[in-house]
């Protein structure tokens, strides 16, 4: 039986029962969650998942995470395939952390930096907390990212000790020991 790997996103306003919905759907249809990232951002719950599903199942699927606007989930899917394991051979993994006083434009600076020197972001996660004593609004990035072996971590760090200059905020670059792992496991 050959199976497809499909791209399953859901967004719905909050509230409990979402993810046994969507997975009761994913099981009917023989799909099996591989990997997803959900969360509740504002008052809504969203959800990206992974499922692999035989050939066959697809099209029902796809029918019936339609029908689920009807309660109030607006899902889209997408096929999609496994990446080429020797696409960042020789790459190396970091992760940056970043956090400051919350302000536009601080995900737009990094990002642009990191897109014009081809560094592939491969996770994100950003949020706004209050700082402790004074309540001011606290910005925290972390991101995983894949930089091209031209390009050394302290070239990264003093990089971003610029953007955080120039943003007011502080950014640490440290390799990503698990990633660097499987980069070189990839090369043999």
């Amino acid at each position: 039986m050959k199976k497809s790997q499909l791209l399953v996103t859901a967004i719905g306003e909050d509230r409990p029962g979402i993810v046994a919905r969507l997975t009761e759907v994913f099981v009917k249809h023989n799909g099996n969650v591989e990997e997803s990232r959900m969360a509740i951002l504002g008052g809504e719950f969203a959800a990206i998942v992974l499922i692999s599903i035989p050939e066959e199942r697809v099209e029902g699927l796809k029918n019936e995470l339609q029908a689920l606007k009807d309660e109030t989930i607006s899902v889209s899917t997408k096929a999609t395939h496994p990446l080429d394991p020797k696409r960042f051979v020789g790459h190396l993994h970091y992760e940056i952390k970043l956090s400051g006083a919350d302000h536009e434009g601080i995900v737009h600076k990094v990002a642009a930096y990191l897109r014009d020197r081809s560094i592939n972001i491969q996770s994100m996660n950003t949020e706004v907390s209050s700082a402790p004593v004074s309540g001011t609004p606290l910005f925290c990035m972390s991101a995983i990212v894949v930089v091209p072996p031209s390009i050394t971590q302290i070239d990264l760090q003093d990089a971003m000790n610029k953007i955080g200059s120039q943003e007011n905020v502080e950014i640490a670059v440290a390799p990503h020991a698990e990633l660097q792992k499987q980069t070189a496991t990839a090369k043999r």
